[in-house]
């Protein structure tokens, strides 16, 4: 959070956009239990951050790695489930993470075992030249752990910088809203453009979609 807290609390969440962003209960190698999110791009598909797939540097022994499952659950508001939810234990993501840590490869696909996302549905995503970007109002939708439990909030605000690996944000964020959309609406459709990973003490940051990116995401969604 950077100055007042603009977040929004969307009530709505059976419905799209919202219903295509999921409320993550990951389980680790040690069996501790953490929270994120991920938005579907594919029926069966989700994107997300790779530190909600594979845990690294955490310092506890037992607990790196691969996580042991992710419980999805799309349109959470609460206690209410309106899609039910998956459990999940096939995930993607690439060595830049897994085997470097580096922050600017912090991204990954979780693959659900149904195709729950033809009902949710899904977000597009999209690989645009900096110009464009820097002109674009990011929106962010997620589940922060500093709000209550399984609830999703909304903000937006206009893009402060690119690199060609991350993009750069003051909208407000919590723990918890890791590996969500940052996107952008075109007419009536939104497209993902990067994938929320960081807070910062003045920006906070998500890894850009370029066209590496992109092709990676395709591939997983197959």
């Amino acid at each position: 959070m950077h100055g007042p807290d603009d977040r929004v609390q969307i009530l709505n969440t059976a419905m799209y956009p919202w219903s295509a962003h999921a409320s993550l209960l990951i389980t680790a190698n040690d069996y501790s239990s953490w929270i994120g999110t991920g938005w579907f791009i594919g029926p069966h598909t989700l994107a997300t951050a790779g530190h909600c797939v594979y845990i690294k540097n955490s310092g506890v022994a037992g607990r790196d790695g691969w996580v042991r499952s992710i419980q999805v659950m799309p349109g959470r508001n609460g206690a209410l489930l309106p899609f039910g939810f998956v459990t999940s234990s096939i995930y993607y993501s690439v060595t830049g993470w897994t085997v470097s840590g580096d922050e600017n490869y912090d991204y990954a696909a979780i693959n659900t075992p149904t195709n729950l996302g033809s009902t949710t549905g899904w977000l597009g995503i999209g690989s645009w030249p900096d110009a464009e970007l820097l002109a674009t109002a990011g929106n962010i939708a997620g589940y922060p752990g500093d709000k209550p439990a399984g609830t999703q909030w909304y903000a937006s605000r206009q893009i402060s910088s690119v690199t060609p690996l991350k993009v750069y944000y003051d909208i407000d964020t919590a723990g918890g809203q890791s590996g969500t959309a940052v996107y952008r609406a075109i007419g009536g459709d939104r497209y993902g453009f990067a994938i929320h990973a960081y807070g910062g003490t003045t920006v906070n940051s998500g890894t850009r979609i370029n066209r590496a990116v992109y092709d990676n995401l395709v591939a997983w969604s197959a």
